[in-house]
């Protein structure tokens, strides 16, 4: 792949002589709400088990999300190109909020659970798409690595805090509670996002501006491109794996399973905090395998959950190589995106991470309901290792 080139955000935005904007803060707010409602959400596996799912159902809910999200993603792109990252955000987070409320009334393990699954995954998905392209518009040039390495800690810190809160919910209040908890924080995302200045000058007035599906098609063929797409493919289906340590730990005998994702997020959180140069100093092209290694050997060690604080080990190791892989892999990303194709390239890369996301989890699950949870991690730890020999030979 060539070198990275200047952040299209920043040719956009005129080079801003600061590293972080104001809207980059609004920005950076809305995604940390979205996110925490979604980080809360790490706990719906126990909900399944509550209406008396086991592994396979646990799978089969999950990904039902992934299927709607990805079927709309297409359409994402366009209307985030022509209606603007800011309409799109804003509506649809609200949408969001109403979507998660639908699942307060379902009281066992069949149709409707499904069917809110699938409106709130092309709900949730469609504004994910909206204000990761916000993020796209305001990254400034020669210093992406960076920029994204503080950005990506709207993600990790809720991912690190998320689930402790969602298991304390649960146990003070009940699932009610945890979805009302949940909508609410879908709500402050939206009222958060409303505060972001709207662009001045429409997506679909650009003078670059391409036909919608010929640069989706031109996105997902691109040499540069392609072996980020395979990665972020090969890397979410692997690390769908970790739906399934809720139910692995407890399982095992492992009461509290939130310090998991706790220590997990919190690693990749400091390493974010302490060293967000590192990704630019090191170069983002070189840091990507290594780091895929270092998740692959996280998600191995989960296999040994309940033996010799394996679970811990799990959660150091895959916190650093999250912690520096995404924002390597979002950069790289960013730095080959025109800046009229901004909403298609957000549509593909989180349709690559919906697709991981709808097939990982059923398809483990399927896994582990036969061969048990210990092969199912082993597998996901092998997929990541795959992920990162391509990505090595594809240089």
């Amino acid at each position: 792949m060539s070198s990275l080139t200047a952040a299209p955000g920043a040719r956009a935005a005129g080079a801003a002589s600061t590293l972080y904007t104001r809207d980059f803060w609004f920005v950076f707010a809305a995604n940390f709400a979205l996110n925490l409602a979604s980080s809360i959400f790490v706990m719906l596996p126990a909900f399944v088990m509550h209406l008396g799912g086991g592994a396979a159902s646990i799978g089969a809910v999950i990904a039902v999300a992934g299927v709607a999200a990805l079927a709309v993603r297409p359409l994402n792109g366009i209307a985030v190109d022509h209606l603007g990252t800011h309409w799109v955000a804003v509506r649809f987070l609200i949408l969001d909020a109403l979507a998660t409320a639908l699942y307060i009334p379902i009281g066992a393990l069949r149709w409707p659970i499904y069917a809110v699954r699938m409106i709130h995954g092309a709900i949730d998905g469609t504004a994910r798409v909206a204000l990761f392209a916000m993020a796209y518009e305001l990254l400034p040039a020669g210093r992406q690595g960076q920029a994204m390495a503080t950005f990506t800690l709207c993600s990790m810190i809720p991912a690190a805090i998320g689930p402790i809160m969602g298991e304390e919910i649960i146990a003070v209040g009940g699932f009610r509670w945890f979805f009302i908890a949940a909508a609410a924080l879908c709500l402050l995302a939206a009222a958060i996002a409303a505060r972001a200045p709207a662009p001045r000058v429409p997506a679909h007035r650009d003078s670059h501006r391409v036909a919608p599906m010929a640069g989706f098609s031109e996105l997902l063929r691109s040499s540069e491109l392609m072996p980020l797409w395979i990665v972020t493919l090969l890397w979410s289906f692997a690390l769908a794996s970790r739906t399934f340590v809720v139910p692995f730990a407890y399982q095992q005998g492992v009461g509290r399973v939130g310090w998991y994702f706790m220590l997990y997020c919190g690693v990749a959180v400091i390493l974010r905090v302490l060293g967000p140069g590192v990704l630019d100093r090191v170069g983002l092209r070189r840091i990507v395998a290594p780091m895929l290694i270092l998740t692959a050997i996280g998600l191995g060690l989960l296999a040994f959950t309940g033996r010799f604080a394996m679970l811990y080990l799990a959660a150091i190791a895959g916190g650093i190589g999250h912690g520096y892989f995404y924002p390597a892999l979002c950069a790289q990303v960013i730095g080959h995106t025109q800046p009229a194709q901004m909403g298609s390239s957000s549509a593909i890369f989180t349709s690559l991470l919906d697709l991981g996301g709808m097939a990982g989890p059923y398809a483990l699950g399927v896994m582990a309901g036969g061969t048990g949870y210990v092969w199912m991690f082993l597998l996901s730890a092998a997929v990541s290792t795959a992920a990162a020999i391509y990505y090595a030979a594809a240089g």
